[in-house]
């Protein structure tokens, strides 16, 4: 069968008379027709996002700019300038992978399901009389890697409101790290009731904007301040080997969108329009991510922080960026958390939604047990965060660098190239398996050094609950001996 007409078998899409897209799929299995199940019947997963919502959706969950500068100082310039531009090219590849390999096979509407959709057919053509039961098993180690790596990332973003909070009010108070970790559980908490990605996206928009406003402060922050005029100005140490595979995994967990992105071709209106939806996405954050990372990491060398705020002084902008961000990173508490406890509701309490939900009572709001496993899911979530901020040092760059290594490195890196040559084996020259191979094996080596230094990285770090410090140790900075203009001082404070 001609490679158009199967693709036309994979999906129908057909428009009903009020002009919505119907979402009823066919999908090819062993020569046979399977007919999908309507994921438009209003009970738990309905096909209402348009291009713009999933690229706002995927720009605001993946946009890591802030935190590139403190990345370039771990690897250094030469390993950060090849992870940077190899990031951007591979995952950029994979994600179009991903894309084709959901729309022809609309019946895998999550990444585990794809894993494993992709196992059996590879298990299958060798002739494996348990294909199923590799297939069984890809789909539970996927979970598991994408469970570790938004699980993990919700308690970063979690963090970063929390030391957003800290560096927003006066040093006199008395409200500890540990106690705003507490109050940004509370005020998350009311996110569980949004149901999934499509109604999210309105959501997405004031995120976006503030994004922009966020970049546009950095650069003017760097450009009045000018740390290239302090004393003694700013250092770059060559890496250590341990510094370089830890920003290896953050560079990682910066190009880290495509562990959610089946879920959310799921929800589109037209799928088949997700290679739009990636080139918007990249064409934005290859731009935004050069500037904050050659621009920060020249101006502040190796004394960088990940919390990119805490290297300029207290001018009204900074403070308008701090609360931009706490907004974003509030949001992206419920965004990095909807892939699991969607993918965990289908699992355990779809049979539920299918048999006595409604739309009204689905759509609009979860029903309470959805919404009491959601918030307990998240004070487990805060629990761990309360064990990382008791700590010494910086935990936030470790922490996203765990993400990134345990899953987003397989999720993007790798995975969506293993599945692509078990799903389609004939579409494979030998020039395609050079260049998959390559990405498979420098995926893993990434993943494995990752882990290894993010997890003693974070072991180095991490204290008891309610120890530590109770504030940021410098509440920006300028104040710590260890910035380049401590000694001379900026020259200009005052933006705005």
């Amino acid at each position: 069968m001609a490679g158009g007409e199967d693709q036309r078998l994979l999906q129908r899409t057909r428009d009903d008379g009020a002009g919505e897209p119907s979402t009823s799929t066919r999908s090819m299995d062993g020569g046979h027709i399977i007919e999908g199940r309507d994921l438009d019947d209003g009970k738990l997963l309905r096909r209402e996002s348009p291009v713009w919502g999933v690229t706002l959706n995927s720009i605001v969950y993946m946009f890591a700019g802030m935190s590139l500068p403190a990345t370039m100082a771990s690897s250094g310039f030469v390993a950060g300038t090849f992870m940077l531009v190899y990031s951007f090219v591979s995952t950029y590849y994979s994600g179009e992978l991903l894309g084709r390999l959901c729309q022809r096979h609309p019946d895998a509407d999550s990444y585990p399901k794809l894993l494993g959709l992709a196992v059996r057919k590879g298990a299958s053509r060798m002739s494996s009389r348990d294909a199923a039961k590799w297939s069984d098993v890809a789909v539970v180690a996927c979970f598991a890697l994408q469970f570790l790596a938004y699980y993990f990332d919700t308690i970063a973003q979690l963090l970063y409101v929390s030391q957003y909070f800290d560096q927003l009010v006066p040093d006199t108070t008395r409200v500890c790290l540990w106690l705003w970790l507490i109050i940004t559980f509370f005020l998350s908490a009311p996110l569980c009731l949004v149901p999934g990605f499509s109604e999210s996206r309105w959501i997405a928009i004031p995120s976006f904007a503030g994004i922009l406003v966020m970049v546009l402060i950095f650069v003017a922050e760097i450009g009045v301040t000018r740390p290239w005029d302090c004393l003694p100005g700013a250092t770059y140490t060559k890496p250590t080997f341990y510094s370089v595979f830890l920003s290896l995994s953050a560079f990682a967990y910066c190009f880290g969108g495509h562990g959610m992105f089946p879920e959310m071709i799921r929800e589109m209106r037209r799928p088949q329009d997700f290679s739009l939806v990636l080139k918007l996405t990249y064409a934005f954050v290859g731009v935004t991510y050069a500037i904050c990372a050659y621009l920060g990491y020249w101006a502040y060398g190796e004394a960088v922080q990940a919390n990119i705020n805490l290297s300029w002084p207290a001018n009204p902008m900074n403070v308008v960026s701090i609360s931009i961000q706490l907004a974003v990173c509030y949001y992206c508490v419920y965004l990095t958390n909807a892939v699991l406890v969607l993918n965990i509701e289908q699992g355990l309490l779809g049979d539920e939604l299918r048999d006595g939900g409604t739309k009204a009572e689905t759509s609009t709001f979860p029903r309470p047990r959805r919404f009491a496993f959601r918030v307990t899911f998240l004070a487990l979530q805060t629990a761990v965060g309360l064990i990382l901020i008791s700590g010494s040092g910086d935990v936030i760059l470790g922490l996203q660098s765990l993400s990134g290594a345990v899953g987003m490195t397989a999720l993007t890196y790798f995975l969506p190239f293993v599945m692509y040559w078990l799903v389609f084996p004939e579409e494979m020259d030998a020039r395609k398996k050079f260049w998959f191979a390559l990405n498979v094996a420098l995926g893993v080596v990434i993943m494995i050094g990752g882990i290894l230094s993010s997890a003693a990285d974070l072991l180095e770090n991490a204290g008891g609950v309610f120890g530590g410090y109770c504030h940021l140790t410098y509440r920006y900075s300028p104040s710590s001996p260890d910035d380049p203009c401590h000694i001379s001082g900026y020259n200009r404070t005052h933006l705005f």
